[in-house]
């Protein structure tokens, strides 16, 4: 069924936004809003009911919510102030007050395919925004049928353990907050509190809890508050067989216990999101390729993107491509495929880079403008802006990343990383320890402690640097540019025995390094005066010149 009113007409079926005819971008959210408004025009709607059905009833804030209802007037070229479309009910919820007309859908309806041979050199700011107006309106019944499926979670009310019953109070602020600070992971759904607060003060199965509220994954904990510290016990479990996938324990000095309660929620939270993502690649390897969709295949994309290694970003390219050729208005699948330029750009001959860069920051504007709310797609777009030079406008679009989700590990070394060039290593220095707090065993781990390596590096404590270094080469997907900051710190240092130890490690994972190899892979240093250092510190310890 189509629906008809004033200058447009919309086809829920091919998924398609027309005026006069013509194509109208609509975010996917933005598009299921004004579609349920449509149906339902004859009655008021609610926000808990829009909320049910467009969020699927995930806890989302005030912000997220306005976003998506100003979006769905902003397309229908309505606003506010005139409420021609989607008129507001104070405390009622919102109604679709302009005239409908339903008209049966026509079986000889096209949908038109994306073009996938664009090539990044000839793009231009008006062909972007026409790519991401044609993403919008791209839906088959091949492409409906292999429609993401989100994995979804369970928090269940953390259990008080403790013999004072007022700490019921922080137990269940603290579960509200981890719900709260998951449910900003845009490719996780999460249970509303007010689905898994009847598990309160009983033992349950996560078979259970799954079968009901038909959630992926169960979460449960419980906090101990003794005189002087607060422990927290957290589990994950897979519904379907109730297997247990992770567990964890905190512990917290108390000083007051409310005001670390946030703190303690973000940890949480930041450390389950990667783990669950590790779990989802294991699910994807394990499917056969012809069965693979749109989230499987990314999936399978980020597993070989965190080997770093030429042949791990070929086969994520690969997959990444396929994620958004079965979905094209996948946003995480673009920002992936932004995600992988951006690390070939950095390991591939200084000839591809410029196209590389070119198509990372083209693939982060598509990500960006599929799902504005998504943090990991602003990083990305950061972390282009950052190997391009434009500093401050990654500053910008990292920040933006952080407020959207501050448990994202990723985004706190993205800006640490672009502070670290803008001379600001002591900032950089501050972020890159929160990444590794918040999230220890991260896929970027040897990352974290490489680029911490460089900052005190930039300030001179070369003992320092050569500390992290090292935790950075004891990371197993660690590359041999950690080996490389290895000898440059020891060479300065003026270590010949150690530095001669790390040149023969260096040399073993890539035999024809040079100092110039370093200066072409640092092409995103600002500072002369660092490479310079690095250079002198890398002959010292015996690495020869080109």
């Amino acid at each position: 069924m189509k629906y008809r009113f004033a200058d447009f007409e919309i086809d829920p079926g091919q998924h398609e936004l027309r005026r006069r005819g013509s194509p109208v971008h609509a975010e996917p959210q933005v598009f299921d809003l004004i579609v349920h408004l449509l149906r339902n025009h004859d009655r008021v709607v609610s926000k808990d009911e829009l909320i049910d059905n467009i969020w699927d009833g995930r806890i989302i804030s005030e912000a997220a919510f306005s976003s998506r209802i100003n979006g769905a007037r902003r397309v229908l070229g309505d606003s506010g102030t005139e409420q021609r479309f989607i008129k507001t009910l104070h405390r009622r919820g919102f109604r679709f007050v302009g005239e409908v007309e339903q008209v049966p859908s026509s079986d000889a309806d096209v949908v038109k395919l994306v073009p996938s041979d664009a090539e990044p050199e000839n793009l231009t700011q008006s062909s972007v925004k026409a790519e991401i107006s044609r993403l919008g309106d791209v839906v088959s019944e091949a492409i409906k049928a292999e429609a993401i499926t989100r994995p979804s979670i369970a928090v269940l009310p953390f259990a008080n353990i403790s013999d004072d019953p007022e700490n019921d109070y922080f137990s269940y602020g603290l579960t509200e907050d981890i719900i709260r600070l998951l449910a900003r992971n845009r490719w996780l759904s999460v249970i509303s509190r007010h689905s898994t607060i009847g598990f309160q003060g009983t033992t349950v199965d996560a078979r259970k809890v799954g079968a009901q509220l038909g959630a992926t994954y169960v979460m449960s904990g419980s906090v101990r508050k003794t005189d002087d510290t607060v422990r927290i016990a957290t589990e994950l479990a897979r519904a379907a067989d109730g297997q247990q996938l992770w567990s964890e324990k905190y512990e917290f000095p108390l000083l007051n216990i409310f005001d670390i309660q946030e703190e303690m929620a973000r940890q949480i939270a930041a450390t389950i999101e990667p783990e669950l993502s590790k779990v989802e690649q294991q699910l994807a390897a394990r499917k056969p390729p012809e069965s693979l969709d749109a989230w499987d295949c990314y999936q399978r994309g980020l597993w070989n993107l965190w080997r770093f290694t030429t042949p791990g970003f070929d086969i994520a390219e690969e997959y990444f491509q396929r994620s958004i050729a079965a979905d094209p208005s996948f946003a995480r699948g673009h920002g992936a495929l932004s995600y992988v330029n951006i690390q070939r750009s950095l390991y591939d001959t200084p000839e591809a880079r410029g196209p590389r860069l070119k198509t990372a920051l083209h693939q982060a504007r598509i990500a960006v403008s599929l799902d504005e709310l998504d943090c990991f797609c602003h990083c990305a777009l950061g972390r282009a802006l950052c190997l391009t030079r434009q500093n401050e406008e990654a500053f910008a679009a990292i920040g933006l990343s952080l407020e959207l989700n501050p448990s994202f590990a990723q985004g706190y070394f993205a800006q640490g990383f672009n502070l670290l060039w803008c001379g600001r290593q002591i900032e950089a220095e501050t972020l890159l320890d929160q990444a590794t707090i918040l999230s220890p065993r991260d896929s970027h781990l040897w990352s974290f402690h490489h680029t911490r390596s460089w900052a005190h590096f930039s300030l001179g404590e070369y003992d320092i640097a050569v500390e992290f270094a090292r935790r950075a080469t004891r990371q197993t997907n660690a590359t041999y540019r950690a080996y490389a900051t290895l000898a440059a710190s020891l060479g300065r240092l003026g270590d010949e025995a150690q530095a001669s130890a790390a040149l023969a490690d260096l040399m073993d994972r890539k035999s024809d390094y040079t100092t110039g190899t370093a200066r072409r892979e640092l092409f995103f240093c600002r500072d002369d005066r660092f490479l310079v250092k690095y250079t002198e510190g890398l002959r010292s310890a015996g690495v020869r010149d080109d």
